[in-house]
């Protein structure tokens, strides 16, 4: 399931694991391997798209009529297909090859049957005897690996989704709004911030000149807004969709639809993952934008590696904002997201309390570049075509912090 649900780590398990079963017998390596790939591809589709399974999805099977997972299928990437591909011939070919040679993982000898289970259990235990260590309470879902994780978020979304009030599919495109919209303002632009606490912001009072342009720019500080959550998910479906929180939210209702009923062009472009369980929601609300772009992809190893930035988002905004009509253009940031000082390449102008808080300072400072960028670009764009504009910047959320055995501890969901 790699690239479908879990990590190098999570797949290097199923590997072992099938290999210990096909040893011991060879009808329950099969077995397993064919669970494995079934699971995988009644779940690509979404999985690929929104990543863990969870709640949203569970509706979506259960609730999803035939005219909206046409629609849906229609959209879908011809990257996924060409994954689906991919995983037939695999499984095929690792079944024709075990056909033909029935024998090759059975002669294995003894000290590499317990190399290979002393891997498994090493892989897979690791996070659950660390939390016992720690004292924190464990669970079995603590456990490592894509089949124990997949069974535990199956049960969970059921549980959720037969709990819960949302009886509509996310894959519904259909809302009938009724919007309308001056001539005035031809570029929105919606910056959506990352664990901004307003109380360290220099706009704000706080003792530092961390945000040069958005204290002299000429715009409204909105002084009594709150976050709706302390989590990324929650909050952001409450700003993004109508009546989310209510029994007869249909998630067809959101900023995008509502923008593209009043005919503007819309664009999503987004520094976080593009497929994970708990951004799921904000992952629905975008790709129904009339183009998204995910400068990270959570579930692609490589980008632990290749470190991708808000400034990034700056290439992808300029081509947006060529479309000479009417537009909505939403900026989804990374922020100042803990770590910080991943966000800062460890790098921060003044020293407050610890490290990690000074980097934090320091990533606000990004965002402000970074909006005074998007702002320059705004207004050569009015200098040189007379397209009128108008940006406004939220978080979704702030952040927590206090001291835990003498070491300064960051609180945030998401």
């Amino acid at each position: 399931m790699l690239g479908n649900y879990f990590g190098p780590r999570e797949t290097g398990i199923s590997i072992i694991l099938f290999t210990l079963l096909y040893r011991w017998k060879k009808w329950l390596g099969y077995t397993f391997l064919g669970i494995t790939f079934c699971c995988a591809l009644l779940y690509g589709f979404v999985g690929l798209t929104y990543g863990h399974i969870d709640k949203n999805a569970v509706d979506a099977l259960l609730f999803t009529n035939h005219e909206e997972a046409f629609e849906y299928a229609s959209s879908v990437p011809l990257s996924v297909f060409a994954w689906y591909g991919a995983l037939c011939f695999l499984g095929g070919a690792t079944i024709f090859y075990l056909r033909r040679h029935p024998r090759f993982l059975q002669n294995t000898g003894t000290g590499t049957v317990i190399v290979a289970l002393s891997l498994f259990v090493a892989l897979s235990s690791s996070t659950y005897i660390k939390n016992l260590s720690r004292g924190i309470p464990s669970h079995w879902w603590d456990l490592k690996g894509t089949e124990i994780h997949f069974t535990h978020d199956v049960y969970s979304a059921f549980q959720s989704s037969s709990q819960g009030r949302n009886k509509f599919s996310i894959f519904n495109r259909h809302a009938d709004w009724q919007a309308t919209s001056g001539e005035k303002i031809n570029t929105y632009v919606l910056i959506l911030g990352e664990s901004a606490r307003r109380d360290f912001f220099g706009a704000y009072g706080a003792p530092w000149a961390n945000t040069p342009w958005l204290s002299e720019e000429n715009g409204l500080l909105f002084q009594n807004y709150l976050s709706a959550s302390a989590g990324t998910a929650p909050s952001l479906s409450r700003q993004l969709y109508l009546k989310s929180d209510q029994a007869d939210f249909n998630p067809a209702y959101n900023l995008i639809t509502l923008a593209k009923s009043a005919g503007f062009h819309t664009v999503w472009i987004s520094a976080q993952g593009e497929r994970g369980g708990a951004d799921s929601p904000i992952s629905v609300v975008a790709k129904m934008a009339d183009e998204y772009t995910f400068i990270a992809d959570n579930l692609n190893p490589l980008n632990k590696l290749i470190k991708k930035t808000d400034f990034d988002l700056l290439q992808p905004f300029h081509q947006a904002l060529a479309y000479p009509g009417k537009k909505l253009i939403v900026l989804h940031l990374l922020g100042s997201h803990p770590q910080a000082c991943r966000r800062t390449d460890d790098q921060y102008t003044e020293f407050f309390r610890s490290k990690e808080l000074s980097c934090y300072i320091e990533s606000l400072r990004n965002t402000d570049r970074l909006a005074q960028s998007v702002t320059d670009a705004l207004k050569q764009e009015e200098r040189l075509h007379g397209r009128h504009w108008s940006i406004l910047f939220t978080a979704d959320h702030g952040f927590g912090f206090h001291y835990r055995s003498k070491r300064l501890v960051f609180e945030t969901y998401g």
